[in-house]
């Protein structure tokens, strides 16, 4: 594939892929220890929490403070932190440290919300815009393999062995990350220039930018939306592990679904859009909404374990075809200058509404049940692809009046 022929994409790719190992086991640890410790719907929803809120507060600014800085050494700087932090998972053995387990969660994700704007910006950097749905279908296809591989050998290792290693096998694997990226040769800035305005002036310079561009707030928004029908996985923890009553593993194998699902978005989506055309891309993603909310509603109405699998394997479908298409609309539509604002504010913005949603629906599953809350979020989905669709046309409308 000539994508991996260039240095930079190479070593980002390679890096990504062996973080991304490592993120597979991890994650299905912490379930396991919020699971030990507390066991709720509102635990796992508090975990979600403190993942996601220091996340978006951070990416607030993050993409401010990056752009200025050297993208090669906050990569190199947030995994090596990244590492040191979830190898200290490991010795949180007792429900009287539950508050270190989260402490621990806000701290990985304040470093991981400089990486995704340095990474960003590495790959536009070194992505001819042509190639970079591409690049976006690759790299979201073969994080979804991985998922299917590690979650189903991670469930393995959880059923023979203890979870706790797996945060062990997460730094590892961040560790062995950092030492590609310090291969990385230098990357060239797609930034106009250095910006000699202060922080708070880019700051404020990056949300005017985006208020200005309609079409970039249209794409965040709608976002916004995925990510709350998203938030469904919160409530299939509680569902699988409470209300069902399953093991630890089961939930672990029922991310191959989810991973499968990724990886068909990654391969049909660069074949699809290039047929279909922006106005056809634009419908998709609005389909896509409505395929979740159908999709939410099935996971939690279907017995057989069979039948949900199937049901979380759209649904995968559904929302990683809409995030491949999004971010490279952004990628398109984003000037060089303020790529890195950009995505710092989106994601601020969407895994803000995902850890709000997670909230909600972790206390609503505890309280009224999966079943009930799935419905409600259903409706959200389909009734938010329908005004995608909706305010689409009448965008359409509107430019071919002016013309």
């Amino acid at each position: 594939m000539s994508l991996l022929q260039h240095p930079v994409f190479r070593r980002l790719y390679t890096a990504h892929i062996i973080h991304i190992i490592g993120n597979e086991f991890t994650f299905i640890a912490v379930v396991g220890l919020l699971n030990d410790l507390s066991g709720s719907g509102l635990s796992f929803a508090a975990g979600t929490v403190f993942r996601m809120l220091p996340y978006v507060l951070t990416s607030f600014f993050s993409g401010a403070l990056v752009e200025n800085w050297d993208k090669r050494r906050v990569m190199i700087i947030v995994n090596l932190l990244r590492g040191i932090l979830v190898s200290l998972f490991f010795f949180i053995t007792s429900v009287t440290y539950l508050w270190v387990a989260f402490l621990l969660l806000i701290l990985v994700n304040i470093c991981s919300a400089f990486f995704q704007p340095a990474m960003q910006v590495a790959i536009v950097s070194s992505v001819e815009e042509k190639d970079r749905l591409a690049a976006n279908s690759l790299l979201q296809g073969t994080t979804s393999f991985l998922i299917i591989v590690c979650q189903g050998v991670a469930a393995i290792l959880v059923y023979l062995f203890s979870y706790r290693y797996n945060f062990l096998l997460d730094a590892v694997c961040y560790l062995a990350s950092l030492f590609i990226l310090l291969q990385l040769p230098q990357i060239a800035s797609a930034e106009a220039s250095k910006a000699t305005a202060g922080f708070k002036d880019r700051l404020q310079e990056g949300f005017r930018y985006i208020s200005k561009q309609k079409e970039i707030g249209r794409v965040i928004f709608y976002q916004m939306a995925e990510r709350v029908c998203g938030a469904y996985y919160i409530m299939l923890m509680f569902y699988v592990l409470t209300e069902r009553g399953e093991g630890l593993y089961v939930f672990g194998l029922l991310d191959i679904p989810l991973g499968l699902g990724g990886v068909m978005a990654g391969i049909l989506v660069n074949r699809l859009s290039y047929r279909l055309g922006e106005k056809g891309v634009t419908a998709v993603q609005g389909w896509a909404l409505v395929a979740m909310g159908c999709a939410i509603v099935a996971v939690f109405h279907i017995k057989p374990i069979l039948g949900l699998a199937v049901a979380i394997l759209f649904c995968s479908f559904a929302s990683f075809s809409s995030a491949i298409l999004s971010v490279t609309k952004l990628q398109k539509l984003a000037d060089p200058a303020y790529l890195a604002r950009v995505f710092s504010i989106r994601e601020m913005a969407t895994m803000g509404s995902f850890s709000i949603s997670c909230l909600i629906l972790g206390y609503g599953a505890e309280k009224v049940g999966s079943a009930t809350v799935s419905v409600w979020l259903g409706v959200f989905g389909v009734l938010a692809g329908m005004i995608w669709l909706w305010s689409q046309r009448k965008l359409e409308k509107t430019e071919a009046k002016a013309y």
